[in-house]
């Protein structure tokens, strides 16, 4: 069998991924030569979105589904994505009537829309001063985690910090609602709410609920967002090959390659490659990097909307489960420790509130859900998820047409980065964002000269924002030391 040609370029990126993309799109505008190879069929990493094609008795015929991400906070907000503008690309970043709420039994839900003020005090006391200067908290939040932020806003950081921290604990003043609603937002870092990691990302995400484009839903859905990007990576004169999977870098010829994988994946493709001893340490570092709690995905093709029992929640784009604040904090403490919640918390997204195109024309509409369960777990969450639905919109199985459950051991079936259902690529806690994914000097750096690391797996961590591929462009254009940090 003759072997398959190298892949020559000045920039080679593996992984479509927004921030394999956001890399290459900068590279190729600066006039490098750019190649992105994608393993899939269709780019976007977790950023994709596909026919629901396989449904039972074709019942997802027409629809639309998210794989993985389908609410874009940050997408909003990165400097990346401000100065990429994806309103002048065609891209419409729908804001929902409601952008966020949290369901509960029993009572009416929590409701975040408008400003801080005219929210819960505790609300209003923690994101008011952080909602004026919105721009300055996701530009500390998304930058390289090695920059020294201004005395100002290290003041109000650090205010906030210690409200929302000592809430996390069930002290501090928070009024009942504030928890509540916060408590579902750090939950985002499938991490125990204790972690000051699970602190900031709660701060970042309930920050951007107040910035201009709050929590938006890309008109279409999130694979609009990489479409985008990839033309523009076009026309800019880079070039785009999926169904390449890389599993060794020693058919690639380039200056410099970047890796929008996980860890573990990059690690293993070292290992592959012909590495000299000091790299397979570092490698095997890589391999056995640190994952974090897993998420099972539950498709679900629903015949009308959701039969919520507060009717506001009909246009919530983001709906958040999982009960009261401390019932939240003890599910994630079990799925840290390797157990099923009885009650898990559950992300709900119901995409048509934004985007109306979502529905079909005899009504049927997808409703996106994560469960948050342990990593590698195998456990259907179908009736789990009906469960949860049920206690805040009961005789929701009357409209459910169709299911279809991804366990957190099959994610990475569909993108090799979220092996056993780990969608942050790590885990998320303290060390895991300051030591991203291991510690280094540079956290983009890998030690091997010209190859370096790019993903949810670098600071700022995961989400749709683009800044790693944007902090690795701006090394290899500014020409810095390619092994420099090495770990």
């Amino acid at each position: 069998m003759t072997a398959p040609r190298p892949v020559r370029a000045d920039v080679v990126v593996v992984g479509s991924g927004p921030n394999g993309l956001a890399a290459a799109l900068l590279c190729a505008r600066a006039g490098r030569t750019v190649v992105v190879l994608e393993a899939e069929d269709t780019i976007g990493g977790g950023c994709r979105t596909l026919p629901m094609d396989g449904m039972p008795g074709d019942a997802g015929a027409g629809l639309l589904v998210d794989l993985c991400s389908a609410v874009h906070p940050m997408a909003g907000a990165s400097p990346f994505f401000r100065e990429f503008d994806p309103r002048a690309h065609g891209i419409d970043l729908a804001r929902p009537p409601v952008q966020l709420a949290h369901a509960l039994p029993g009572r009416d839900a929590v409701l975040a829309e408008g400003r801080p003020g005219s929210m819960s005090p505790g609300w209003s006391r923690l994101f008011g001063p952080l909602a004026r200067h919105w721009d300055e908290v996701a530009g500390i939040a998304l930058s390289d985690q090695r920059t020294v932020p201004p005395p100002a806003t290290t003041t109000r950081l650090a205010a906030a910090f210690a409200l929302a921290h000592a809430g996390a604990r069930g002290a501090g003043t928070l009024d009942r609602d504030a928890r509540t609603l916060f408590a579902g937002i750090a939950a985002h870092a499938v991490t125990p709410l204790r972690s000051p990691a699970a602190t900031a990302v709660g701060l970042l995400l309930g920050t951007l609920l107040h910035a201009p484009a709050g929590w938006p839903v890309p008109v279409g859905g999130s694979g609009a967002l990489t479409e985008a990007l990839a033309a523009a990576v076009r026309d800019a004169g880079g070039e785009i090959r999926t169904g390449h999977r890389v599993t060794s870098l020693d058919r690639i010829d380039a200056r410099d390659i970047v890796m929008d994988t996980s860890s573990r994946v990059l690690g293993g493709i070292l290992l592959a490659s012909s590495p000299s001893p000091a790299t397979a340490r570092r490698a095997r570092r890589l391999v056995h990097a640190r994952i974090g709690g897993g998420a099972a995905k539950v498709d679900l093709v629903l015949s009308g909307p959701v039969p919520w029992r507060d009717p506001r929640l009909s246009g919530a784009g983001t709906v958040h489960l999982g009960g009261t604040a401390p019932e939240i904090a003890q599910a994630e403490h079990q799925v840290a420790a390797g157990r099923h919640p009885d009650r898990p918390v559950v992300l709900v997204s119901q995409p048509w509130a934004a985007d109306p195109g979502r529905i079909a024309p005899d009504g049927r509409r997808p409703l996106w859900t994560y469960a948050h369960v342990p990593a590698g777990s195998d456990r259907d969450m179908t009736d789990t998820v009906l469960a949860a639905l049920d206690e805040v919109a009961p005789g929701v199985r009357d409209v459910v047409v169709a299911a279809r459950s991804t366990p957190a051991s099959r994610m990475a079936e569909h993108n090799a980065n979220y092996a056993g259902g780990d969608i942050a690529a790590g885990r998320v806690d303290l060390r895991g964002l300051l030591a991203r994914p291991v510690p280094r000097v540079d956290p983009y750096a890998t030690g091997v000269p010209g190859i370096w690391h790019a993903s949810a797996s670098t600071p700022p961590g995961p989400g749709v924002h683009g800044m790693a591929g944007q902090h690795v462009a701006r090394r290899i254009l500014t020409g810095r030391r390619r092994t420099t940090g090495a770990g």
